[in-house]
Protein backbone atom coordinates (compact mmCIF):
# COMPACT_ATOMS: atom_id res chain seq x y z
CA UNK A 1 0.00 0.00 0.00
CA UNK A 2 1.16 3.57 -1.10
CA UNK A 3 1.46 5.82 2.33
CA UNK A 4 0.36 8.63 0.34
CA UNK A 5 -3.06 6.84 0.21
CA UNK A 6 -3.20 6.71 4.20
CA UNK A 7 -5.60 8.84 5.75
CA UNK A 8 -4.05 10.20 8.87
CA UNK A 9 -6.83 12.14 9.63
CA UNK A 10 -4.68 15.24 9.20
CA UNK A 11 -5.78 18.67 7.22
CA UNK A 12 -4.52 18.42 3.08
CA UNK A 13 -3.05 21.15 1.77
CA UNK A 14 -5.43 22.74 -0.86
CA UNK A 15 -5.49 22.09 -4.46
CA UNK A 16 -4.90 24.51 -6.59
CA UNK A 17 -8.03 25.77 -8.76
CA UNK A 18 -7.57 26.21 -12.39
CA UNK A 19 -8.39 30.02 -13.51
CA UNK A 20 -11.95 30.25 -15.59
CA UNK A 21 -10.43 32.44 -17.77
CA UNK A 22 -9.08 31.27 -21.40
CA UNK A 23 -5.02 32.12 -21.32
CA UNK A 24 -6.02 35.03 -23.66
CA UNK A 25 -8.03 36.73 -21.07
CA UNK A 26 -5.75 36.65 -18.61
CA UNK A 27 -3.54 38.03 -21.10
CA UNK A 28 -5.20 41.06 -21.62
CA UNK A 29 -6.95 41.65 -18.34
CA UNK A 30 -2.83 42.23 -17.31
CA UNK A 31 -2.29 44.47 -19.98
CA UNK A 32 -5.38 46.94 -19.28
CA UNK A 33 -3.97 49.84 -17.33
CA UNK A 34 -4.66 50.60 -13.38
CA UNK A 35 -8.01 52.11 -12.10
CA UNK A 36 -7.26 55.40 -10.68
CA UNK A 37 -10.03 56.30 -8.69
CA UNK A 38 -9.21 59.91 -7.89
CA UNK A 39 -10.13 60.85 -11.69
CA UNK A 40 -13.92 59.74 -11.29
CA UNK A 41 -16.19 62.95 -11.05
CA UNK A 42 -17.80 63.27 -7.72
CA UNK A 43 -20.86 63.54 -9.71
CA UNK A 44 -22.15 61.90 -13.13
CA UNK A 45 -22.43 64.26 -16.01
CA UNK A 46 -26.07 63.87 -17.37
CA UNK A 47 -27.12 65.19 -20.56
CA UNK A 48 -30.34 67.45 -20.92
CA UNK A 49 -33.26 65.22 -22.10
CA UNK A 50 -35.36 66.04 -25.35
CA UNK A 51 -38.12 66.89 -23.30
CA UNK A 52 -36.50 69.23 -20.77
CA UNK A 53 -35.19 70.98 -24.13
CA UNK A 54 -38.69 71.31 -24.99
CA UNK A 55 -39.58 73.08 -21.90
CA UNK A 56 -37.06 75.47 -22.10
CA UNK A 57 -38.07 76.20 -25.80
CA UNK A 58 -41.90 77.05 -24.78
CA UNK A 59 -41.04 79.58 -21.88
CA UNK A 60 -41.63 83.11 -22.57
CA UNK A 61 -39.14 85.03 -24.20
CA UNK A 62 -38.12 88.17 -22.36
CA UNK A 63 -39.62 89.74 -25.50
CA UNK A 64 -42.67 88.57 -25.22
CA UNK A 65 -43.50 88.91 -22.20
CA UNK A 66 -44.35 92.77 -23.09
CA UNK A 67 -47.88 93.89 -23.81
CA UNK A 68 -48.47 93.11 -28.03
CA UNK A 69 -50.61 96.54 -28.53
CA UNK A 70 -48.13 98.66 -26.34
CA UNK A 71 -45.90 99.46 -29.05
CA UNK A 72 -48.95 100.51 -31.57
CA UNK A 73 -50.32 103.54 -32.28
CA UNK A 74 -53.63 105.17 -31.02
CA UNK A 75 -56.48 104.89 -33.21
CA UNK A 76 -57.47 108.21 -35.20
CA UNK A 77 -60.82 110.08 -33.99
CA UNK A 78 -63.40 109.16 -35.87
CA UNK A 79 -64.01 112.83 -36.82
CA UNK A 80 -60.73 112.57 -39.25
CA UNK A 81 -61.97 109.50 -41.05
CA UNK A 82 -63.73 110.35 -43.98
CA UNK A 83 -67.12 109.32 -44.47
CA UNK A 84 -65.60 105.76 -47.02
CA UNK A 85 -63.11 104.35 -44.05
CA UNK A 86 -65.26 104.90 -41.22
CA UNK A 87 -67.84 102.82 -43.27
CA UNK A 88 -64.95 99.97 -43.64
CA UNK A 89 -64.01 100.30 -40.15
CA UNK A 90 -67.73 100.12 -38.64
CA UNK A 91 -67.76 96.38 -41.47
CA UNK A 92 -64.81 95.37 -39.52
CA UNK A 93 -65.90 95.31 -36.38
CA UNK A 94 -69.23 93.82 -37.15
CA UNK A 95 -67.56 90.59 -39.19
CA UNK A 96 -65.95 89.81 -36.36
CA UNK A 97 -68.16 90.55 -33.37
CA UNK A 98 -69.66 87.09 -32.49
CA UNK A 99 -72.39 88.73 -30.82
CA UNK A 100 -74.60 91.65 -31.46
CA UNK A 101 -72.56 94.97 -30.61
CA UNK A 102 -74.10 97.79 -29.39
CA UNK A 103 -74.59 101.58 -30.65
CA UNK A 104 -72.12 102.42 -27.13
CA UNK A 105 -69.91 99.29 -27.93
CA UNK A 106 -68.90 100.30 -31.09
CA UNK A 107 -68.44 103.75 -29.78
CA UNK A 108 -66.24 102.88 -27.11
CA UNK A 109 -63.91 101.17 -30.70
CA UNK A 110 -64.20 104.64 -32.43
CA UNK A 111 -62.60 107.46 -30.15
CA UNK A 112 -64.27 110.78 -30.40
CA UNK A 113 -67.18 109.39 -32.28
CA UNK A 114 -70.69 110.17 -31.26
CA UNK A 115 -73.46 107.69 -30.21
CA UNK A 116 -76.11 109.12 -31.78
CA UNK A 117 -74.30 109.65 -35.30
CA UNK A 118 -73.77 106.10 -35.15
CA UNK A 119 -76.79 105.19 -34.83
CA UNK A 120 -78.02 106.81 -38.16
CA UNK A 121 -75.03 105.27 -39.65
CA UNK A 122 -75.75 101.62 -39.02
CA UNK A 123 -79.25 102.23 -39.93
CA UNK A 124 -78.33 103.64 -43.39
CA UNK A 125 -75.05 101.17 -44.35
CA UNK A 126 -78.92 98.36 -43.22
CA UNK A 127 -80.34 100.13 -45.52
CA UNK A 128 -78.04 100.61 -48.37
CA UNK A 129 -77.01 96.74 -47.99
CA UNK A 130 -81.11 96.18 -48.29
CA UNK A 131 -81.39 97.95 -51.42
CA UNK A 132 -77.58 96.31 -52.68
CA UNK A 133 -79.79 92.83 -52.22
CA UNK A 134 -76.24 91.59 -50.86
CA UNK A 135 -76.09 87.93 -49.29
CA UNK A 136 -76.19 89.58 -45.77
CA UNK A 137 -77.78 91.89 -44.03
CA UNK A 138 -77.67 94.24 -40.76
CA UNK A 139 -80.07 93.56 -38.58
CA UNK A 140 -80.58 95.00 -34.98
CA UNK A 141 -80.96 92.25 -32.51
CA UNK A 142 -80.70 91.93 -28.70
CA UNK A 143 -80.32 95.60 -28.25
CA UNK A 144 -76.86 95.44 -30.73
CA UNK A 145 -76.41 95.30 -34.32
CA UNK A 146 -75.28 91.74 -36.06
CA UNK A 147 -74.11 90.92 -39.50
CA UNK A 148 -76.31 87.83 -40.82
CA UNK A 149 -77.10 85.97 -44.06
CA UNK A 150 -80.59 86.88 -45.75
CA UNK A 151 -83.46 84.57 -44.72
CA UNK A 152 -84.22 84.54 -48.30
CA UNK A 153 -80.43 82.37 -48.81
CA UNK A 154 -81.13 80.19 -46.55
CA UNK A 155 -81.64 76.93 -48.47
CA UNK A 156 -78.12 77.38 -49.79
CA UNK A 157 -76.02 78.43 -46.79
CA UNK A 158 -76.96 75.43 -45.01
CA UNK A 159 -75.24 72.70 -48.02
CA UNK A 160 -72.49 74.75 -46.78
CA UNK A 161 -72.60 72.96 -43.31
CA UNK A 162 -75.34 71.06 -42.43
CA UNK A 163 -75.69 71.64 -38.53
CA UNK A 164 -78.46 69.70 -36.33
CA UNK A 165 -81.31 72.98 -36.20
CA UNK A 166 -81.93 74.52 -32.60
CA UNK A 167 -84.16 72.52 -30.24
CA UNK A 168 -88.02 72.61 -31.46
CA UNK A 169 -90.01 73.89 -28.64
CA UNK A 170 -93.73 71.87 -28.14
CA UNK A 171 -96.72 73.24 -27.94
CA UNK A 172 -97.05 74.41 -24.52
CA UNK A 173 -93.84 75.30 -24.18
CA UNK A 174 -94.44 78.13 -27.24
CA UNK A 175 -97.40 78.92 -25.24
CA UNK A 176 -95.24 79.30 -21.80
CA UNK A 177 -92.58 81.69 -23.79
CA UNK A 178 -95.49 83.47 -25.59
CA UNK A 179 -97.02 84.14 -22.03
CA UNK A 180 -93.86 84.94 -20.34
CA UNK A 181 -92.55 87.48 -23.38
CA UNK A 182 -95.64 89.10 -23.57
CA UNK A 183 -96.13 89.59 -19.85
CA UNK A 184 -92.89 90.19 -18.05
CA UNK A 185 -92.28 90.22 -15.43
CA UNK A 186 -94.67 87.56 -14.63
CA UNK A 187 -94.82 85.47 -11.65
CA UNK A 188 -95.22 81.74 -12.33
CA UNK A 189 -99.12 81.98 -10.80
CA UNK A 190 -100.12 84.04 -13.51
CA UNK A 191 -98.77 82.06 -16.12
CA UNK A 192 -100.85 79.15 -14.92
CA UNK A 193 -103.71 80.97 -14.57
CA UNK A 194 -103.56 82.43 -18.15
CA UNK A 195 -102.81 78.68 -19.75
CA UNK A 196 -104.92 76.62 -17.13
CA UNK A 197 -102.60 74.00 -16.68
CA UNK A 198 -99.16 73.42 -14.47
CA UNK A 199 -96.23 75.29 -16.12
CA UNK A 200 -92.79 74.43 -13.84
CA UNK A 201 -91.36 71.63 -15.96
CA UNK A 202 -91.80 73.85 -19.25
CA UNK A 203 -90.65 76.51 -17.06
CA UNK A 204 -87.25 74.73 -16.10
CA UNK A 205 -86.83 73.76 -19.69
CA UNK A 206 -87.11 77.32 -21.05
CA UNK A 207 -84.75 78.45 -18.70
CA UNK A 208 -82.19 75.63 -19.49
CA UNK A 209 -83.10 77.03 -22.99
CA UNK A 210 -81.17 80.33 -22.19
CA UNK A 211 -84.95 81.40 -23.48
CA UNK A 212 -86.55 82.72 -20.03
CA UNK A 213 -84.11 83.80 -16.81
CA UNK A 214 -86.27 84.93 -13.31
CA UNK A 215 -85.65 88.76 -12.98
CA UNK A 216 -86.64 89.42 -9.36
CA UNK A 217 -89.68 88.76 -6.58
CA UNK A 218 -93.08 90.17 -6.53
CA UNK A 219 -93.02 92.35 -3.26
CA UNK A 220 -96.56 92.70 -3.56
CA UNK A 221 -97.88 89.38 -3.28
CA UNK A 222 -98.15 86.30 -0.71
CA UNK A 223 -95.08 84.51 -0.11
CA UNK A 224 -92.54 87.03 -3.01
CA UNK A 225 -92.97 84.78 -5.62
CA UNK A 226 -90.25 84.29 -8.43
CA UNK A 227 -90.75 86.76 -11.99
CA UNK A 228 -90.10 85.18 -15.39
CA UNK A 229 -88.96 87.38 -18.29
CA UNK A 230 -86.86 86.75 -21.57
CA UNK A 231 -83.29 87.16 -22.04
CA UNK A 232 -81.02 88.11 -24.88
CA UNK A 233 -80.87 85.02 -26.17
CA UNK A 234 -84.48 84.82 -27.14
CA UNK A 235 -84.21 88.02 -28.64
CA UNK A 236 -81.37 86.61 -31.01
CA UNK A 237 -83.55 83.32 -31.53
CA UNK A 238 -86.75 85.03 -32.44
CA UNK A 239 -84.72 88.09 -34.89
CA UNK A 240 -85.92 90.99 -32.34
CA UNK A 241 -83.97 93.58 -31.12
CA UNK A 242 -86.36 94.57 -27.82
CA UNK A 243 -89.41 92.73 -26.58
CA UNK A 244 -91.02 95.67 -27.84
CA UNK A 245 -90.77 94.21 -31.48
CA UNK A 246 -93.15 91.39 -30.79
CA UNK A 247 -95.86 91.34 -32.96
CA UNK A 248 -98.98 93.50 -31.90
CA UNK A 249 -102.20 92.09 -31.68
CA UNK A 250 -103.50 93.60 -34.72
CA UNK A 251 -100.80 92.00 -36.93
CA UNK A 252 -102.15 88.64 -35.79
CA UNK A 253 -105.67 89.64 -37.44
CA UNK A 254 -107.33 89.32 -33.98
Amino acid sequence: MNPDELDDGGPRPAEPVESPLPPESSAVAEDLPPLIIDEVPAEPVVAPSLEAALVEDLGPSPASTAAPDEDLPPPPDADDLPPDQLRGVIEALLLVATRPLSTERIAACLPGSDPVYLEGFLQGLADRWTHEHRGWELRREAKGWQIMTRPLFHPWVRQLEKRDLPTKLSKGALETLAVVAYKQPVARGVIEDIRGVQCGPVLRQLMDLKLVMVTGRDDSALGRPLLYGTTDQFLVRFGLGSPADLPKRHEFGA
